[in-house]
């Protein structure tokens, strides 16, 4: 017997066990980097970013992992500085057997993706990164997608994809195209493996600071809603909040479904051991990660508005899945 399997085979079930998505909103530490731009998180920067409201943020963030009854089998999470900040996220829970796969990307803020797992319940096999590049613009950089080949209880395979895509921030349509060559990138990724496995696992999630409706996400990706996919399609599971006009951030006043959950057939269909329940992924509303304006509207509680503290958690909300064994 192999000694990978002798791993496996001490692995812990992961019936019901969650997998999370959250952009925690710039979780930076404290320290000038001088290779990044990050100059505003530090104590004398223009945000005043200093040690007291760093623990804050990591506790904050830590008792949104402690909202789940079980602790989650992987999180993805976008917006963190370094390998730092993760180590410091894990104390912070009480969770300590947490692994981490983390790459720095050549992002110009110095932002990157990560994922957190439960070294008790998974094993990874391969992990690396996928750079996205634009056509006729060497100069560009954003972050780079996290992929991970993971292994779990009963020889389960799993590949897992983390993303953040290029902001809007110069309106839509004129950063569209970086979000294009993000879908295409991974998509080709995607066809690559699905070529080898047909009933490949394939989790895909992150913050695409696009809809699901949107031609990156639809028809550059392939993520379609239930009941409307083809064959090798994959199935965005947070497309019908998207239609219902919920979210997990709010872009230019209105709630938006940027960050999403999206998986392969296989899995939607329970074809290779792994299922979810109730097919379906969910949002965390809760009210402590909200805040409520007199109207009554409501937004995510950030923890900065510009300059301005806000001592809140994220400008995003969290997202999950939860598994079901079906082997």
């Amino acid at each position: 017997m192999s000694n990978r399997a002798i791993i496996v085979n001490k692995l812990t079930p992961f019936q019901n066990r969650a997998i999370v998505f959250y952009n925690v909103e710039n979780l930076f530490d404290t320290k000038d980097n001088p290779h990044t731009e990050d100059n505003d998180f530090t104590p004398d920067g223009y945000k005043q970013w200093d040690e007291n409201r760093y623990n804050i943020k990591l506790d904050k963030l830590a008792s949104v992992i402690g909202l789940f009854k079980t602790q989650p089998l992987f999180i993805g999470l976008a917006e963190i500085e370094n390998r730092y900040v993760l180590e410091d996220l894990i104390q912070a829970t009480n969770h300590k057997d947490y692994g981490i796969v983390h790459f720095n990307s050549p992002d110009k803020r110095g932002i990157d993706c990560a994922l957190l797992y439960d070294t008790q319940a998974a094993t990874i096999i391969e992990s690396y990164t996928l750079t996205i590049e634009l056509e006729n613009d060497w100069d560009f950089v954003t972050r780079d997608i996290l992929c991970v080949h993971a292994q779990l209880k009963d020889d389960i395979e799993l590949y897992i994809f983390v993303n953040h895509w290029s902001s809007r921030r110069e309106g839509k349509y004129e950063t569209e195209h970086k979000r294009i060559a993000a879908a295409k990138t991974l998509r080709n990724q995607i066809d690559d493996i699905l070529a080898l496995k047909t009933d490949a696992n394939i989790v895909v999630m992150g913050d695409f600071n696009d809809h699901p409706d949107d031609n990156s996400l639809e028809h550059m990706l392939r993520a379609k809603e239930a009941g409307h996919a083809e064959e090798d399609d994959l199935i965005n599971l947070l497309y019908d909040e998207h239609q219902e006009g919920e979210g997990t951030a709010v872009y230019r006043g209105d709630w938006a479904v940027l960050d999403q959950i999206i998986i392969s057939q296989s899995i939607y269909r329970a074809e290779a051991g792994l299922g979810i329940i109730s097919n379906d992924a969910a949002i965390i509303k809760k009210d402590e990660l909200l805040f409520t304006y007199h109207s009554g509207d409501q937004k995510p509680a950030a923890t900065y508005g510009g300059k301005k503290y806000y001592g809140g958690y994220s400008d995003h909300l969290p997202v999950y899945i939860a598994l079901e064994s079906t082997s």
